[in-house]
């Protein structure tokens, strides 16, 4: 599974996207985009005006209609018009524009929507790498800031659900920690083999492992060398982050130095909300579309 296959897959899927402080450049780009290379269609929300820039882009007349604008008083006023619209079935999804992470996500938790479920909220990154021969997926390294093992469980179902729901049926999971032993001194390592222990549980015949480090993950060689005796190292399909300093140092080092392709989501909630960086490039933020269409 790569970016090229989700955009294609996304093709065939049509959903109403709601957009919180849209009114970015980036944003739009990556919203006109997703219009010529999906079904999606798009409701726009943001307290400033925003129809000279998106007809700077020269959309059809077709194309401009999937794009509906609704201009809001102030910034309060843009997030809970956003929200409102997903829980009165307007729209589909949520995305993020131009707005703080903890505004939006502090909306849709408020207790008047009905967007909460049983399930714990995480965040998934995405990553094609031009060093990695498939995708990689990241959790969490945007939301939950130091799960406990009963946190990290949940957040690594949600993980192996959303690469389910992309096609892969049966992930392999690393669990990271510095190193593949447990150490007491390490919690990460202590973690780790209590998650292992805990989704093993959960899910039969699953292909989990850690505690492991970065490089035996992700490179074979790396745990012959270290005589690790592993059956999916090099292979991963995702791996569960310790804490979120890790997680967003990990994010941040593949996007800047590896030169990686990103899409972020985070899901949990009723609606997956496509959650990515204000530094994000448009590119980045259209595979975070195609990905959060196939996690509807």
């Amino acid at each position: 599974m790569q970016f090229k296959d989700m955009i294609n897959q996304g093709q065939n899927i049509s959903a109403t996207i709601a957009v919180c402080k849209s009114n970015d450049e980036g944003v739009i780009k990556a919203i006109v985009k997703a219009i010529k290379y999906t079904q999606a269609n798009f409701i726009l929300f943001d307290e400033q005006p925003q129809d000279e820039l998106i007809r700077s882009f020269n959309l059809t007349h077709d194309e401009f209609n999937r794009i509906k604008i609704i201009q809001t008083d102030d910034e309060a006023h843009t997030v809970s018009e956003c929200v409102k619209s997903v829980d009165e079935g307007q729209a589909d999804l949520i995305m993020k524009g131009l707005i703080d992470t903890s505004t939006l996500l502090k909306e849709v938790l408020n207790n008047k929507y009905k967007l909460k479920t049983t399930d714990r909220m995480s965040h998934i990154a995405l990553f094609n790498i031009p060093e990695y021969h498939k995708m990689l997926t990241v959790s969490d390294v945007a939301m939950n800031i130091e799960p406990n093992v009963e946190q990290k469980i949940d957040i690594t179902t949600n993980l192996i659900t959303c690469l389910q729901k992309i096609g892969i049926e049966s992930p392999k999971i690393a669990v990271l920690s510095a190193i593949e032993k447990v150490n007491p001194k390490m919690k990460s390592s202590v973690d780790a083999d209590a998650v292992v222990s805990g989704i093993r549980n959960k899910m039969a015949n699953l292909e989990i492992e850690g505690p492991m480090a970065f490089d035996a993950a992700i490179n074979k060689r790396a745990s012959i060398i270290k005589n690790i005796d592993s059956e999916i190292s090099g292979n991963v399909d995702g791996v569960v982050v310790p804490q979120i300093e890790s997680g967003n140092i990990l994010y941040k080092s593949l996007v800047y130095l590896s030169k990686a392709d990103v899409a972020s989501v985070i899901i949990g909630a009723k609606i997956p909300i496509i959650l990515t960086s204000r530094s994000d490039s448009s590119r980045d933020k259209f595979h975070s579309i195609c990905s959060a269409l196939m996690l509807i």
